[in-house]
């Protein structure tokens, strides 16, 4: 245990979970965890059935598989987010990259110590991670195989990990290039490697044909949270703070972004906008369509959703689905639904429940009391609107429909403005890593 002194508290409890489970496992390129630095955190497993079983441990701890076999052969990566500190834990089943057996996994348990590699298989490691994984070194991780380099004895051991595996005239070349990895020599490395082992380029094909399929697929890789609600619920207050507070977990992954989904037109809205926005008898298109006398039928308010659905669809292809599908988690501050929420006309329209839009992956609807939705600063909601007590009333039952309808959750924001975003990330973060997985 006195390899675990300095090791992050989260990181030690799975070394001393596993430990418990008597479950014969290797820290490899952990000197960072060792030390106390709360960074991934790397366990070789000798049994593939110890391994299996550690995967089914670390769900019960309530992480969340973020990278299976499918993306890369013999690891999985999971992944743990609370109290606003991210936790990633790969296991290994071999040492290999990209599907490729480097090292023999067998000499290593022999040679370890205190679940430590020896300084022989650290340098190993290190100069095979910079050759079949990164194609570079870090100077922390020039420092470390200096370090290996002046401390390893046992040449003839190296040699015959070297040989076995067929990239010895690659390491030497990497130790007496002054640790630069050159292009050549990744080439060489993987070619020495596969002309042993031919069915290794299979596992490799695998992954290069799986990387060009993610590239080229349509699919929304990322993750979509909706904020509805009536004005003044604090969507755009909610949205903020939950973005700061997703923030370790998305710079981890693959990125964020806010956008606020009310109305703003696009180049084909400013074109049309001196239609839309004319006066009709005095008052303003969004005057008129708030106005709590609602028609049993009303053409012009027909044609004017079908008009800002064409709107919203446009905004949704050309600012949001692309980051959807480079896996950015997006908050935004209303949604199409809003048209239903906002608008008294909606209950009675023919043509909105036509209309198909895509569906956001969460919706939350935020509440507040009609005194709090009164003395709310507007700042950022549209001027539009009327703001009225009647009126926002009426918003308050509709979204109660939506609630219903949509079997969402509507939360209280009166007062919890905090518990409330901790409710939304609470509640929404296993599902987005899971949803990245799957895509």
């Amino acid at each position: 245990m006195t390899s675990y002194k300095q090791m992050p508290e989260e990181l030690r409890k799975i070394c001393t979970l596993f430990e418990k489970h008597n479950f014969t496992f290797c820290l490899f390129k952990c000197e960072h965890v060792l030390e106390g630095k709360n960074k991934n955190l790397d366990l070789l497993f000798l049994h593939e059935t110890e391994y299996n079983y550690a995967s089914k441990l670390l769900r019960e701890q309530g992480f969340v598989l973020y990278l299976s076999e499918k993306v890369e052969k013999y690891k999985r990566m999971y992944l743990k987010f609370e109290k606003g500190i991210v936790t990633a834990v790969h296991l290994h089943r071999e040492i290999a990259w990209h599907g490729v057996v480097i090292l023999d996994k067998d000499l290593l348990f022999k040679r370890m110590k205190d679940n430590v590699p020896s300084v022989e298989d650290s340098l190993l490691i290190h100069a095979a991670h910079a050759l079949f994984e990164n194609f570079k070194v870090s100077e922390l991780q020039k420092a470390l195989l200096k370090k290996y380099r002046q401390e390893a004895k046992d040449w003839k051991y190296l040699n015959f990990q070297l040989e076995k595996k067929s990239w010895k005239k690659s390491f030497y070349r990497l130790l007496n290039n002054d640790f630069t990895v050159s292009k050549g020599n990744v080439f060489r490395a993987y070619y020495s490697r596969l002309w042993n082992d031919p069915f290794s380029v299979l596992s490799l094909m695998e992954k290069g044909m799986m990387a060009i399929v993610r590239k080229i697929s349509l699919r929304r890789r990322g993750y979509l949270i909706a904020l509805l609600g009536p004005n003044g619920a604090g969507k755009s207050t909610t949205k903020r703070k939950v973005l700061e507070i997703y923030e370790p977990l998305t710079n981890f992954a693959r990125g964020q972004q806010g956008y606020y989904f009310g109305w703003k037109q696009s180049v084909i809205g400013r074109i049309l906008s001196p239609l839309v926005n004319r006066s009709i008898k005095g008052k303003s298109v969004f005057e008129k369509v708030s106005e709590e006398k609602v028609k049993a039928f009303d053409l012009f308010q027909e044609c004017l959703f079908v008009y800002i659905y064409g709107e919203y669809l446009f905004r949704y292809a050309f600012d949001i689905y692309p980051l959807l599908r480079k896996g950015k988690l997006i908050v935004c501050d209303r949604y199409f639904y809003d048209l239903n929420g906002q608008y008294p006309y909606s209950i009675n329209s023919r043509i909105l429940p036509l209309l198909p839009f895509p569906k956001p992956n969460q919706v939350f609807i935020l509440d507040a009391d009609i005194e709090t939705l009164m003395k709310r600063d507007k700042t950022g909601e549209s001027t539009r609107i009327v703001k009225s007590r009647k009126n926002l009333e009426g918003q308050r039952e509709k979204y109660q429909k939506i609630g219903k309808k949509l079997k969402v959750i509507v939360l209280d924001n009166t007062k919890n403005f905090n518990k409330i975003e901790k409710k939304i990330v609470d509640s929404s973060w296993k599902k987005y890593v899971t949803g990245i997985q799957k895509a």
